[in-house]
């Protein structure tokens, strides 16, 4: 093994022509290992810089028409989902004779889809102002099915009514609804004569 000194007697004692060429050689390296000190960090600068600038970027939520739009989509697809997707945990629930809590609200709703056979709901229409979307919207199916503890009449029931979503950060934060729910129950008891209730449409 050489020694640093032993090495740098050995190159001087080179002929002089050689000696140059070391020298040049020697120069080269240094420069380009100059470059390249200077060239990585600048490089690795960018990419943190990128970083910084992706990690403060805002993000972007769904629009409150698009929250409430995919909500009551989910009605006719996979309720729990779009329930635990869009409706905040932190939900404030204004009820009319209505649930008092989010868990009574889904899992209302989730018994009335069960006991319907042929469950379809049907948007009329959207308003939005602001953070808050009014939906008027109905759904209807034949009663086979208990629900609420009112055993199946085979009736061909419809439910509809009027719901108010303020919208936050890409779900629903409160909740507001109104509708014919009496009218509802009397129909899967058989109360009611007729056994439907069919909203006006525009």
């Amino acid at each position: 093994m050489i020694n640093n000194r032993d090495h740098a007697t050995a190159t001087f004692r080179l002929a002089p022509a050689r000696r140059g060429k070391m020298v040049g050689i020697v120069a080269g390296l240094a420069i380009a290992g100059a470059l390249t000190a200077t060239a990585v960090p600048a490089v690795a600068q960018g990419r943190d810089s990128h970083q910084a600038v992706s990690g403060t970027s805002k993000q972007h939520y769904l629009s409150p028409l698009q929250v409430t739009s995919a909500y009551y989509a989910s009605y006719n697809g996979d309720l729990a989902a779009g329930f635990d997707r869009y409706i905040s945990k932190d939900l404030v629930l204004h009820g009319v004779n209505g649930p008092e809590s989010r868990e009574d609200w889904i899992n209302g709703d989730l018994n009335i889809k069960a006991g319907l056979k042929g469950f379809k709901m049907t948007v009329l229409d959207q308003i939005v102002e602001g953070d808050k979307v009014v939906t008027r919207w109905s759904f209807e199916g034949v009663h086979t099915g208990t629900i609420f503890g009112i055993p199946a009449s085979g009736h061909h029931v419809t439910l509809s009514g009027i719901s108010i979503d303020r919208v936050i950060h890409g779900q629903s934060v409160e909740h507001w609804s109104e509708g014919n729910f009496g009218k509802f129950l009397d129909d899967l008891s058989g109360a009611a004569a007729g056994g439907s209730v069919t909203p006006n449409s525009k």
